[in-house]
């Protein structure tokens, strides 16, 4: 077997393996509804009732742009509360990215645990 066929099979291997792994993680819609089952769940719920709020202020401030003589104000209440709904959005997604990470270390720690633990009892038998 020469180093290209090598590399091949190599490839493969690898290609294979990220392919189940792929088709084991949840979704997005499943780590979304992750975030409110967690420890940080009363400040999750918090952040998105704001979100929501911020929404229909930037809305509202959009609308009165328009219809208003004082659109030097509603046009910074629109940036101001477009720009709290962003932060908001971002720390709930850096949530799902945290909990996914902590999910995958857990994981790691369990097979660790495993191969240390086959390898100890395989020792003490010989």
């Amino acid at each position: 077997m020469n180093i290209d066929e090598k590399i091949k099979h190599s490839l493969q291997a690898e290609q294979h393996n990220l392919e189940s792994i792929l088709e084991s993680d949840p979704g997005l819609f499943k780590q979304l509804i992750d975030i409110y089952k967690g420890k940080m769940r009363l400040w999750t719920i918090l952040g998105t009732f704001f979100a929501f709020i911020f929404t229909a202020i930037f809305i509202l401030s959009a609308y009165q742009f328009f219809n208003s003589e004082q659109q030097l104000f509603w046009a910074v209440c629109f940036v101001s509360s477009l720009m709290m709904q962003i932060a908001i959005k971002l720390w709930l997604f850096m949530e799902m990215n945290r909990q996914s990470i902590m999910k995958e270390i857990k994981r790691s720690e369990l097979e660790i645990r495993l191969i240390l633990s086959e390898h100890f009892t395989s020792n003490s038998q010989t």
